[in-house]
């Protein structure tokens, strides 16, 4: 079953708790910290919590008031056994339901884009934020999701591009377009997801009203280079996820 959140959400708790899925632990995670703020004070709403990980790394930044939704019944469960001293419910991104002008923050990991509609969900998030309020999510980057597998010197890769000459009409991948793919993890799970260009984000917050702070197209960090030495060559150059974070 596609995004089949709650039969896999306890193999990747432990997953993001022993630090083996590495994008997370070498390039997702050290770019969401590093585009954090100071949150000391702050009420802030996990958006797509999953089992509630990252509770931690928002508390380490201050976070006074943290709480967590997400539409995995099974995720919210593990997040309210791991972590009790916060708040988890199971709800929609695009129907929030809370009161407008609750939150001063708001954090959301890899989640938005599994939403067709996301401008539903960027109003979402500027109704139920407080003025001046910010959030920071992150999304898949099209470099790395956008391409078309192809081979190259009998070596499978993933590229973008096009023929040279001018009478070639091939296009490899689709960089500009707001697509869905579908991803085949080894474990058997497929993740069903939306793809667009930093440009179409852009767009979209602003058209909703925010006003965009900062950007970040991950790197993946040097600790990764003496444990998967071709891991962090591809993805030290291609970036794997790209952040924003902007303001109501």
């Amino acid at each position: 079953m596609i995004n089949d959140y709650d039969k896999f959400a306890k193999e990747r708790q432990l997953e993001l708790k022993k630090g083996i899925k590495k994008p997370h632990r070498f390039i997702e995670k050290p770019m969401m910290n590093e585009l954090l703020p100071d949150l000391t004070g702050k009420k802030v709403l996990m958006l797509g919590c999953g089992t509630g990980e990252e509770s931690l790394m928002l508390k380490e930044h201050g976070a006074q008031e943290i709480v967590g939704i997400d539409l995995s019944k099974e995720s919210i469960r593990l997040a309210k056994e791991s972590y009790p001293y916060y708040e988890f419910i199971v709800g929609d991104m695009h129907n929030l339901p809370f009161d407008n002008d609750t939150f001063d923050f708001v954090y959301s990991s890899l989640a938005i884009h599994y939403s067709e509609t996301p401008e539903i969900v960027y109003k979402e998030i500027y109704r139920i934020l407080k003025t001046n309020g910010e959030v920071l999510f992150s999304v898949g980057h099209p470099l790395r999701w956008a391409c078309e597998e192809i081979e190259v010197d009998g070596v499978k890769c993933r590229g973008i591009g096009h023929g040279i000459s001018s009478s070639s009409d091939k296009v490899f991948g689709n960089y500009n377009s707001f697509k869905k793919h579908d991803h085949y993890f080894k474990n058997g799970e497929i993740l069903s997801f939306y793809v667009g260009s930093p440009s179409f984000y852009y767009k979209l917050l602003k058209k909703v009203g925010f006003t965009i702070e900062d950007f970040s197209e991950g790197i993946c960090t040097e600790e990764a280079k003496n444990i998967d030495y071709n891991y962090w060559k591809k993805y030290h150059e291609i970036p794997e996820f790209m952040a924003y974070l902007a303001r109501k």
